[in-house]
């Protein structure tokens, strides 16, 4: 389990429940954390960088409820991976779990991607922070399948390699 506050290369970059404003929740968690002064751009935005990488924190106003959105970039897609797991996981883009987390592809940028979205009116600091950790956790796991896999054109061979039935839901 990756634990915020034991991550030692944190820094603040602004490029990216209770009745709190998505303002509010941001700024209080980044004081949970040990990040003063966390706050989001004009766009939402905020990111958490660390040495796992960069989470990316958004404020989705989308339909009647605020969303909030977790998004990291796990690895490029290998170019052998094949075509039927790019379908699958570009299919598998939305909400499924991966400790509450969506294993996809960017189609533009061939990079898998984890994304993670919760309701702004459930969230609390602490509620944030442990949907980060588990996000985190999510992350170099993921990460850590993919590296290690061995992929191929096959896609039972793909599917086997790394565990999808864990990450994919078609």
């Amino acid at each position: 389990m990756i634990k915020l506050s034991n991550l030692q290369t944190f820094k603040l970059s602004n490029s990216l429940g209770s009745g709190m404003t998505y303002e509010e929740l941001i700024e209080e968690t980044g004081a949970e954390i040990g990040i003063e002064g966390f706050t989001p751009d004009a766009d939402g935005v905020c990111v958490l960088a660390s040495e796992i990488g960069e989470i990316v924190i958004m404020d989705c106003k989308e339909g009647p409820r605020d969303l909030v959105l977790l998004n990291a970039a796990v690895s490029d897609v290998p170019p052998e991976a094949g075509a039927a797991l790019l379908e699958a996981l570009k299919a598998n883009r939305g909400f499924r779990d991966t400790k509450g987390a969506t294993l996809s592809v960017d189609p533009e940028t061939k990079r898998f991607e984890l994304s993670r979205y919760a309701f702004l009116e459930d969230l609390d600091p602490d509620r944030l922070v442990a949907i980060i950790e588990d996000f985190a956790t999510a992350l170099v796991d993921v990460r850590a399948r993919i590296e290690g896999a061995q992929l191929s054109d096959d896609p039972a061979k793909v599917a086997e390699a790394l565990d999808m039935e864990n990450f994919i839901r078609v």
